[in-house]
């Protein structure tokens, strides 16, 4: 386990914090059902924070040096202008000023469709709001990945970030679903999950594993507050292509998981 010094803890509180949970988007009843995770227990140990100057979203670990988030976390709302990759770092298995690794972006890679500009769009963009980010260290090599698999509506999932009323700890939905396919490479989804959370990941049974099967990208505050996905279908070629894992993997200082998803996803 390592720890940031001070200094750098207090720059990654930037992210707006709401006071209360009724306040924010995101969640779909009277109950959060998030629930705080083991940040060094796998797969939680391959999702982290994504950090830059003015916030965080959230990612996971895809392969050895390759993460996957969303493409709107690549907007810098104080320049109007997309952030270069040098201003982000990925922090693996993150909790309150502590973590298992962290590691320099080197490289962005956004969807081809997708039109940095920092516009709010519609449904219709969800599919490709996507990004892949390679790191300059191996991080998944001692950590593990998670490998990309097949979204299917209905499918029990597990949704995971860092949320912006709980930033310093990651916190999952499990056992919610994939409620209906809204649009080709787009998922409503029924799991609980606010600002901060974007980019991370929403984990499914696939393959007889567990797997990425979309990334967590909006909400629909006047549909229920209904969270969207994008299926990991549209990234999958250029992501083999930088080095995505096929068959999900933990890594040495990842502890087993406390909790068995194979029960609560399949």
């Amino acid at each position: 386990m390592r720890r940031l010094v001070p200094g750098v803890v207090l720059l990654l509180l930037a992210a707006p914090a709401a006071a209360e949970t009724r306040q924010l988007h995101g969640i779909k009843g009277d109950q959060d059902q998030r629930v705080r995770m083991v940040a060094q227990e796998f797969p939680w140990s391959a999702m982290g924070r994504l950090n830059f100057f003015s916030g965080h979203c959230s990612a996971s670990l895809i392969g050895p040096r390759l993460i996957a988030t969303a493409a709107h976390c690549l907007w810098n709302r104080r320049t109007q202008k997309p952030f270069p990759a040098s201003s982000f770092t990925f922090v693996a298995g993150w909790d309150r000023g502590e973590y298992l690794r962290a590691s320099k972006v080197t490289a962005i890679h956004a969807a081809p469709k997708w039109v940095l500009d920092g516009e709010s769009r519609g449904l219709n963009s969800r599919a490709d709001d996507w990004a892949l980010m390679e790191l300059e260290e191996p991080l998944g090599d001692e950590i593990g990945w998670i490998a990309l698999g097949a979204p299917q509506a209905g499918m029990r999932v597990a949704v995971a970030g860092y949320g912006r009323d709980k930033a310093q700890v990651p916190l999952a939905h499990v056992g919610c679903r994939l409620t209906r396919q809204a649009l080709p490479g787009v998922f409503i989804h029924d799991c609980d999950a606010v600002q901060g959370e974007s980019g991370g990941p929403v984990l499914g049974w696939s393959e007889g594993e567990l797997r990425l099967v979309a990334i967590n990208v909006a909400v629909i505050p006047s549909q229920g507050e209904a969270g969207v996905a994008a299926a990991v279908d549209a990234l999958r070629p250029l992501a083999l292509r930088l080095g995505a894992a096929t068959s999900t993997r933990a890594g040495p200082v990842s502890k087993p998981a406390g909790m068995d998803l194979s029960q609560s996803l399949r």
